[in-house]
């Protein structure tokens, strides 16, 4: 009976040794696709400028970026938060674009707005008081291709509800901010972005970048707002229609100086 042939013998084929890549050969690799946690974070969306060099050094991507939550957070309306924002909202109506607002604690000055270089005709108002009628008017608002920005007014607000607006922000093209209190900064919130507000002397806001993607913002930011412009009539700043029984929101920073 023939013996089975002998089965030859296989060498093991050598692998070649790869050494690992150093960190800074990834980072290199994979250059704007990894960020150091203790470098300010860059941002792939656009932004829109704040308008004010030394905040927009602040910010990931150097402005208020766009498919993302950002909060204000301050202890009383009318600390200059408009012209802080002023500039911003100038550049998306002179670009032809809406900017939302939903549920603002008072009817907004609109004369105290165009002194702002903000074209009135562009703002859509959406007064709503519930908790529930306010996101959904927001979602609604961020959902929909007609604003640039959209501006929430929200005292309470789980953290779920943020994690939801923000999804919904992710896939939109415009700026959303949200006034919160001061107090809601010891809350979590899905918002990448938060800001602290704060009154100054001598015109000028404290504005503090309380998170934001990276390191930590080492103290407040003195932001001297913009002068204001004289009001083309000092008569009738302040009257009301006669078949009106609303008070008018007046930003007090965006007011000639002789008003307190």
């Amino acid at each position: 009976m023939p013996m089975p042939a002998a089965s030859p013998s296989l060498s093991p084929v050598p692998v070649p040794s790869v050494s690992p890549l150093s960190l800074l050969q990834i980072e290199a690799r994979f250059k704007g696709r990894i960020w150091r946690g203790d470098a300010l974070g860059s941002a792939a969306d656009p932004v829109v400028s704040s308008g004010f060099d030394k905040l927009d050094k602040e910010l990931p991507g150097g402005g208020w970026p766009t498919r993302n939550l950002t909060e204000l957070l301050l202890n009383a309306e009318g600390l200059g938060e408009i012209s802080l924002l002023g500039p911003s909202l100038e550049q998306i109506t002179g670009k032809g674009r809406n900017i939302l607002l939903v549920g603002p604690p008072y009817i907004p000055y609109m004369h105290a707005w165009e002194n702002l270089n903000i074209d009135s005709g562009r703002i859509v108002m959406a007064r709503v008081y519930k908790p529930a009628e306010r996101l959904w008017a927001l979602e609604q608002g961020i959902k929909s291709a007609a604003f640039g920005i959209v501006i929430g007014w929200l005292s309470q607000v789980s953290q779920q509800m943020t994690r939801r607006l923000q999804i919904i922000a992710r896939a939109a093209t415009s700026v959303v901010f949200l006034f919160r209190p001061v107090s809601a900064q010891f809350e979590p919130s899905a918002a990448p972005l938060r800001v602290v507000l704060g009154s100054a002397r001598q015109h000028a806001l404290s504005v503090r970048v309380l998170k934001r993607r990276g390191a930590p913002a080492a103290l407040p930011i003195r932001i001297i707002l913009p002068p204001t412009r004289p009001f083309s009539s000092s008569a009738g700043v302040f009257s009301l229609p006669h078949n009106s029984s609303s008070h008018n929101a007046v930003d007090r920073s965006s007011l000639p100086g002789t008003v307190a």
